[in-house]
Protein backbone atom coordinates (compact mmCIF):
# COMPACT_ATOMS: atom_id res chain seq x y z
CA UNK A 1 0.00 0.00 0.00
CA UNK A 2 1.39 3.32 -0.93
CA UNK A 3 0.27 6.38 1.39
CA UNK A 4 1.42 8.39 -1.28
CA UNK A 5 -1.31 7.98 -3.14
CA UNK A 6 -3.61 9.21 -1.15
CA UNK A 7 -4.72 12.34 -1.20
CA UNK A 8 -4.53 15.08 1.40
CA UNK A 9 -7.78 14.90 2.84
CA UNK A 10 -7.73 11.19 2.98
CA UNK A 11 -4.12 11.13 4.53
CA UNK A 12 -5.90 13.60 7.00
CA UNK A 13 -8.36 10.89 7.45
CA UNK A 14 -6.31 8.84 8.56
CA UNK A 15 -4.20 10.42 10.84
CA UNK A 16 -7.75 11.36 12.49
CA UNK A 17 -8.61 8.00 13.10
CA UNK A 18 -5.39 7.20 14.61
CA UNK A 19 -5.70 9.76 16.97
CA UNK A 20 -9.02 9.24 17.78
CA UNK A 21 -8.03 5.24 18.18
CA UNK A 22 -5.54 6.51 20.82
CA UNK A 23 -7.76 9.15 22.84
CA UNK A 24 -10.03 6.03 22.73
CA UNK A 25 -7.65 3.67 24.13
CA UNK A 26 -8.17 1.45 21.73
CA UNK A 27 -5.07 -0.73 21.02
CA UNK A 28 -6.03 -1.59 16.77
CA UNK A 29 -7.05 1.37 14.52
CA UNK A 30 -10.74 -0.30 13.25
CA UNK A 31 -12.92 1.15 10.70
CA UNK A 32 -15.12 2.75 12.96
CA UNK A 33 -12.14 5.02 13.78
CA UNK A 34 -11.86 6.16 10.01
CA UNK A 35 -15.40 6.41 9.30
CA UNK A 36 -16.06 8.90 12.10
CA UNK A 37 -12.55 10.99 11.09
CA UNK A 38 -14.24 10.69 7.39
CA UNK A 39 -17.80 12.50 8.58
CA UNK A 40 -15.53 15.26 10.51
CA UNK A 41 -14.88 15.95 7.04
CA UNK A 42 -17.34 17.87 4.88
CA UNK A 43 -17.55 16.37 1.22
CA UNK A 44 -17.75 13.02 2.91
CA UNK A 45 -20.97 14.15 5.24
CA UNK A 46 -22.42 15.69 2.06
CA UNK A 47 -22.17 12.26 0.58
CA UNK A 48 -23.65 10.18 3.56
CA UNK A 49 -27.69 10.20 3.75
CA UNK A 50 -27.69 10.58 7.33
CA UNK A 51 -24.26 12.06 9.11
CA UNK A 52 -25.58 12.43 12.63
CA UNK A 53 -27.20 9.24 12.49
CA UNK A 54 -24.60 7.15 11.35
CA UNK A 55 -21.88 8.90 13.50
CA UNK A 56 -23.77 7.72 16.80
CA UNK A 57 -23.90 4.34 15.09
CA UNK A 58 -20.89 3.82 14.66
CA UNK A 59 -19.67 5.59 17.98
CA UNK A 60 -22.19 3.05 19.61
CA UNK A 61 -20.23 0.24 17.35
CA UNK A 62 -16.85 1.72 18.59
CA UNK A 63 -17.48 1.93 22.51
CA UNK A 64 -17.75 -2.13 21.89
CA UNK A 65 -14.32 -2.49 20.66
CA UNK A 66 -11.80 -3.81 23.52
CA UNK A 67 -9.53 -1.40 25.47
CA UNK A 68 -5.90 -1.08 26.94
CA UNK A 69 -4.38 1.32 29.37
CA UNK A 70 -0.72 1.90 29.77
CA UNK A 71 0.39 0.44 25.93
CA UNK A 72 2.89 2.01 23.24
CA UNK A 73 0.06 4.71 22.88
CA UNK A 74 -0.33 3.59 19.13
CA UNK A 75 -2.45 1.93 17.60
CA UNK A 76 -1.92 -0.93 15.26
CA UNK A 77 -3.74 -1.41 12.10
CA UNK A 78 -6.40 -4.08 12.66
CA UNK A 79 -6.77 -6.69 9.31
CA UNK A 80 -10.50 -4.75 9.09
CA UNK A 81 -8.70 -1.64 8.85
CA UNK A 82 -6.83 -2.79 6.09
CA UNK A 83 -9.01 -4.85 4.42
CA UNK A 84 -10.86 -1.51 3.82
CA UNK A 85 -7.44 0.69 2.85
CA UNK A 86 -6.69 -2.35 0.37
CA UNK A 87 -10.81 -1.86 -0.96
CA UNK A 88 -9.84 1.72 -1.42
CA UNK A 89 -7.60 1.29 -3.62
CA UNK A 90 -9.11 -1.23 -5.54
CA UNK A 91 -12.16 1.35 -5.69
CA UNK A 92 -9.41 3.96 -6.75
CA UNK A 93 -8.38 1.51 -9.78
CA UNK A 94 -11.93 0.37 -10.84
CA UNK A 95 -12.93 4.49 -11.19
CA UNK A 96 -9.59 4.94 -13.45
CA UNK A 97 -8.30 7.46 -10.24
CA UNK A 98 -4.42 7.99 -9.62
CA UNK A 99 -4.87 8.77 -5.95
CA UNK A 100 -7.33 7.60 -3.06
CA UNK A 101 -9.59 9.99 -2.34
CA UNK A 102 -12.50 10.24 0.88
CA UNK A 103 -15.16 9.15 -1.69
CA UNK A 104 -12.91 5.67 -2.17
CA UNK A 105 -12.36 5.25 1.80
CA UNK A 106 -16.35 5.95 1.95
CA UNK A 107 -17.30 3.14 -0.92
CA UNK A 108 -14.72 0.87 0.81
CA UNK A 109 -16.37 1.03 4.16
CA UNK A 110 -19.79 0.29 2.27
CA UNK A 111 -21.96 2.37 4.71
CA UNK A 112 -23.67 3.52 2.11
CA UNK A 113 -25.58 1.62 -0.69
CA UNK A 114 -22.88 1.66 -3.73
CA UNK A 115 -25.05 2.64 -6.49
CA UNK A 116 -26.11 5.54 -4.15
CA UNK A 117 -22.58 6.89 -3.16
CA UNK A 118 -21.84 6.60 -6.35
CA UNK A 119 -24.46 8.83 -8.18
CA UNK A 120 -24.02 11.02 -5.45
CA UNK A 121 -20.11 11.44 -6.10
CA UNK A 122 -20.72 11.53 -9.62
CA UNK A 123 -22.93 14.50 -8.97
CA UNK A 124 -20.02 16.66 -6.67
CA UNK A 125 -17.13 15.61 -9.20
CA UNK A 126 -18.91 16.91 -12.38
CA UNK A 127 -17.32 14.37 -14.13
CA UNK A 128 -13.77 14.65 -13.04
CA UNK A 129 -10.96 12.18 -11.60
CA UNK A 130 -9.09 12.04 -8.57
CA UNK A 131 -5.44 13.23 -10.64
CA UNK A 132 -3.85 14.81 -8.01
CA UNK A 133 -3.44 15.04 -4.04
CA UNK A 134 -5.96 17.95 -3.43
CA UNK A 135 -9.04 16.95 -5.86
CA UNK A 136 -11.31 17.80 -3.36
CA UNK A 137 -10.40 21.23 -3.37
CA UNK A 138 -12.00 21.55 -7.19
CA UNK A 139 -15.35 19.73 -6.56
CA UNK A 140 -18.14 22.01 -7.58
CA UNK A 141 -16.03 25.06 -7.54
CA UNK A 142 -18.28 26.64 -9.74
CA UNK A 143 -20.71 27.20 -7.06
CA UNK A 144 -18.23 27.92 -4.30
CA UNK A 145 -16.48 30.59 -6.59
CA UNK A 146 -19.16 31.87 -9.05
CA UNK A 147 -22.40 33.94 -8.55
CA UNK A 148 -25.63 33.05 -10.32
CA UNK A 149 -26.24 35.87 -12.16
CA UNK A 150 -29.93 34.76 -13.38
CA UNK A 151 -30.65 34.07 -10.11
CA UNK A 152 -29.75 37.29 -8.41
CA UNK A 153 -32.08 38.87 -11.46
CA UNK A 154 -34.97 37.28 -10.62
CA UNK A 155 -34.45 37.61 -6.87
CA UNK A 156 -34.30 41.23 -7.28
CA UNK A 157 -30.50 41.56 -6.04
CA UNK A 158 -29.06 42.60 -9.17
CA UNK A 159 -28.84 46.10 -9.97
CA UNK A 160 -29.96 47.30 -13.60
CA UNK A 161 -27.57 48.22 -15.99
CA UNK A 162 -28.60 51.27 -17.64
CA UNK A 163 -26.94 52.76 -21.30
Amino acid sequence: MEFTKLTVKSQEAVAAAQELARRHSNPELYPEHLLLSLLDQELPAQLVPDPVALQAETNAKLASKPTAHGGSGQPTAAAAFTRVLNKAFEEMRKLEDEYVSTEHLLLALDVVPREELLARIKEVRGGQRVTSQDPEGTYQALTKFGRDLTDAAESGKLDPVIG
